[in-house]
């Protein structure tokens, strides 16, 4: 994702959308980090947009402590209003690349689809400490990359050297910084979004396209709509994956 973070209206954009949007993939992640999290615990969620995932983990765990950190000062101010009330969540504006805090701080460190330095969420873990990722696999939006495969953001996109091996390839860097792997699982599901709008919102929002006009590109929209859409709206792949990995 673009180290830039969101804008005013990006943030608008996303908080709409994650609001409106089923769980399950949330879910599923969320399970996956309250399965190790224990009370006392310092957790930090790197890029955590609207904080709806630690705001879910608060919830759970209230003796913990929840830190979100998020490059998009536009996003922090969102994510305020969003938390007001939990008084075991604190927000930071800062860098992913350059995180604001000392050696060893945190018992778990997550990022879900966040832009950071693997070996800074390292130095900032405790020894044994959970690391979890939630990030893009190469068949998400693969509709709108058929569409657009010209102008396409390549840095919202992953677009593996092999196909075959993409988890590899994404194993590779997590244990050059030094963790340890534990697991890596890739999910698919179909999101349908109801009209055009909502899915010019979605490429809006990431974004996805380079340049992207809703005017201009309209027809091009109105091509995809009748391709993949059904009585559920228009169909657009969502591959993900969770990984977990650990701090010797």
């Amino acid at each position: 994702m673009s180290f830039r973070g969101d804008s005013e209206r990006q943030a608008f954009l996303r908080d709409q959308r994650i609001k409106k949007r089923k769980k399950t993939s949330r879910s599923r992640y969320v399970s996956e980090i309250l399965s190790v999290l224990k009370p006392q615990m310092k957790l930090l969620d790197i890029g955590c947009g609207t904080a709806h995932i630690i705001q879910e983990l608060a919830t759970s765990s209230r003796r913990s402590l929840f830190v979100g950190l998020d490059v998009s000062h536009a996003m922090v101010e969102m994510t305020e209003s969003n938390t007001i009330g939990f008084h075991n969540i604190k927000l930071v504006e800062g860098d992913g690349f350059r995180l604001p805090f000392p050696s060893c701080t945190f018992d778990i460190v997550t990022t879900r689809l966040g832009d950071y330095s693997q070996k800074e969420a390292y130095r900032v873990l405790r020894r044994r400490g959970y690391f979890f990722e939630y990030s893009l696999g190469p068949d998400a939006d693969k509709e709108i990359k058929e569409f657009f495969p010209e102008r396409i953001e390549k840095e919202n996109f992953f677009i593996p050297k092999d196909l075959r091996n993409w988890k590899q390839e994404v194993c590779e860097g997590i244990i050059e910084a030094g963790f340890t792997v534990s697991d890596i699982d890739d999910f698919k599901e179909a999101n349908h979004y109801e009209n055009e709008e909502e899915l010019m919102d979605l490429i809006e929002m990431v974004p996805l396209v380079r340049r992207f006009d809703r005017k201009k590109d309209r027809e091009r929209i109105k091509e995809l709509a009748e391709r993949y859409g059904s009585e559920k709206g228009v169909k657009i792949t969502w591959h993900y994956y969770i990984l977990m990995a650990r701090k010797s």
